[in-house]
């Protein structure tokens, strides 16, 4: 999924659930224009799950199209849908969305009051809720609502919301310690947002997390990593792992 400077989505690949939003399920093999969506909008972000794709538009409507599954559309229904289709609920309630981030089973959305909803599976808290229950369509996160976020991220099972003051909330499945918590004990999920204590002492900028590990960068520019280290994800030959950020070091090239 490409996204061009003039706000023209392209897409390429497997296209069985519609996920190409062309219409059809034939496969791709090089990009090609979303034709529904250039006539209809102008896309300033993308996002594309396992087999779902999503777009904002410069109006802050969001489209949805590809694998029903999980929710993850938020039309309310598990149907695939062939073409780019506007999330409603948006519509009705008059949201701006600014940005979108697409887990495997769930999605997380932030609009221009810097308010988070999320949809799709709630398994192990990914929601941020307080339970594990499904969403059909997008639900604000009301523990979130005193806090101005800046950026969402989503992967399995597990969100992270960054906000105004560079501290960082997490929730969902704890997953090889990718979650950022350090005093959780055998539980291995948190199903409200709570703040990582183990960043409090740096302002986060920015924040990107896959299965098992996660990356932040500091506003000065520090790469720091937590989670999963079994092929060296973080940066470092020497560890299985670890709960404790740890800064990657960057070579500087000459």
């Amino acid at each position: 999924m490409f996204l061009t400077r003039d706000g023209r989505v392209y897409t390429c690949g497997s296209n069985v659930h519609g996920q190409l939003g062309h219409g059809d399920t034939m496969d791709r093999p090089t990009p090609t224009c979303v034709e529904l969506l250039a006539f209809l909008c102008t896309v300033v972000q993308i996002a594309a799950g396992p087999s779902y794709a999503l777009s904002v538009a410069l109006d802050g409507s969001l489209y949805t199209f590809g694998s029903g599954s999980n929710f993850c559309l938020g039309h309310g229904e598990q149907l695939n849908e062939f073409h780019p289709r506007e999330i409603q609920s948006f519509k009705r309630k008059g949201i701006h969305l600014l940005r979108v981030s697409a887990g495997d089973e769930h999605v997380v959305a932030l609009d221009s009051n810097g308010y988070v909803y999320t949809w799709g599976k709630g398994y192990c808290g990914a929601l941020g809720h307080g339970n594990e229950t499904d969403k059909t369509t997008p639900e604000l996160v009301d523990s979130l609502k005193s806090h101005l976020a800046i950026q969402v991220c989503a992967s399995k099972r597990k969100t992270f919301v960054v906000v105004d003051n560079g501290r960082v909330f997490g929730f969902g499945w704890m997953s090889f310690g990718s979650l950022g918590f350090l005093d959780r004990g055998a539980s291995d999920k948190v199903v409200r947002p709570c703040v990582l204590d183990s960043l409090r002492s740096h302002r986060i900028s920015q924040i990107s997390t896959a299965l098992y590990h996660t990356i932040v960068i500091t506003n000065r520019g520090q790469l720091l990593g937590f989670g999963d280290n079994e092929r060296a994800q973080l940066g470092q030959d020497k560890l299985r792992g670890c709960l404790n950020p740890t800064e990657i070091l960057v070579p500087k090239s000459s």
